[in-house]
Order: structure tokens, then sequence, then C-alpha cells
């Protein structure tokens, strides 16, 4: 094991994934023109935010007929890596908070944390940082148009590991700290839209000489 980028505090060490997960499970892929009349939900790029968080706005159904029950179920602390995209897309990671019954594309990756090791937020904080900083970017498989992050190069991934309460607390921390990004968003959004409303308003007084 390398001694990683910089030193890390007291009682801390690099880690690679494949040490800290205990199942690595890349998806498949399945044509739109296949999902008619589909009762499963397939979780894709798009689903997985830039803000780290899994989004359903756009949802895909396939048939769940042949598809093996342990590819069709999420759990809460599973993490999904977004494998193969736009190289600054490659790497966004989201982590799922509550249980779903769904399959995932083959762009998608499922990390399933080993519990007594890794605490999920951990990781997906820590693959967050990564993508983040360009880490896959640089390193990723580049073709045209399109990149990709292999599965062995993800499990030789380092990352840095606190012992476990000094992950939930930090987790906790930063949990904290976005939930508070979110709620600023949220009002950012309905003061640009109220504003957006006022000049529509004003514009047309002027228009009619209201004004």
């Amino acid at each position: 094991m390398s001694e990683g980028p910089y030193k890390l505090p007291e009682g801390w060490r690099w880690v690679r994934l494949g040490e800290i997960v205990r199942d690595v499970q890349p998806g498949f892929a399945f044509g739109k023109k296949k999902t008619v009349g589909g009762d499963l939900l397939h979780i894709r790029p798009y689903n997985i935010g830039t803000d780290g968080e899994l989004t359903l706005a756009q949802k895909v159904y396939i048939p769940s007929v042949g598809i093996e029950e342990s590819l069709t179920q999420l759990e809460p602390g599973d993490v999904l890596f977004n494998n193969t995209n736009s190289v600054e897309l490659v790497g966004k990671t989201a982590l799922v908070r509550e249980p779903l019954r769904a399959a995932w594309s083959n762009h998608v990756t499922r990390l399933r944390p080993d519990f007594s090791k890794c605490e999920p937020g951990w990781l997906a904080f820590s693959l967050r940082v990564l993508w983040l900083q360009g880490f896959f970017a640089q390193r990723c498989n580049k073709w045209i148009g399109q990149a990709g992050f292999n599965t062995d190069a993800l499990k030789a991934t380092e990352i840095p590991l606190p012992p476990l309460p000094e992950q939930r607390r930090i987790v906790a921390h930063l949990e904290a700290v976005q939930g508070r990004i979110r709620a600023l968003k949220e009002v950012q959004a309905e003061t640009e839209a109220a504003l957006k409303r006022l000049e529509q308003a004003v514009l047309e007084k002027a228009f009619r000489g209201e004004l």
C-alpha cells in the first residue's frame, strides 16, 4: 500500500476500495426499445446527480422477467458509481438512502460497503471528492465521445480511511452542511422565479402603457 498523496491524521490509513467493499457489481445494458410494459426501474447515468444524490425525475422501466434477483435490489448504504460517460461525468456517485427495487445500467457500478470497515456516507463522499478533483477524468480510458473507468481500476483506487467513529462524525457534519446548501439553493430558485414573474409583469404593464 502506498502512503498516498499526503500525510494522514493519526489513526487514519490509506486503503484500496477493494478492501472495504463486500460487493462490486456492474449493471447491464437494456435499450429503450425494450422498455414497453416494463415493471422494473432501470437506473441510468442521468439518475446519478452531480450533487451526489440519486434523482428519479427521469425513469425508464424494463421487464424483470429472467433477471437475477440480486441485480434488482438496491439497499440503503449502496453507492452507485457512474463508470462510463463523457469524461467530466465519469466518477460521479450517488448514495442510496432507501430500499429500492431497481436494476442498473452497465454504465453504473453498485458498490456495497463492508459496514464493519467503512461508513457508506464516507465512501460516497470520498469518491465525490476524487471526482470533483478530476481524479477519474485524468485516469479514465477515453474513446471518441465517451470515457470509462473499469472495475479493476475502481477496486484499486485509494481513499483515506479514519476510524469508524470519526467517519460517522465527519459524515454527519457534511450531511448537515449539504442540507443547508440544498435549502439555500431552493430559496435561490424561488427568489429567481419570483423576480422573473415580477419582471414579466412590469414589462407587460409597460407594453400596455400602465406604468
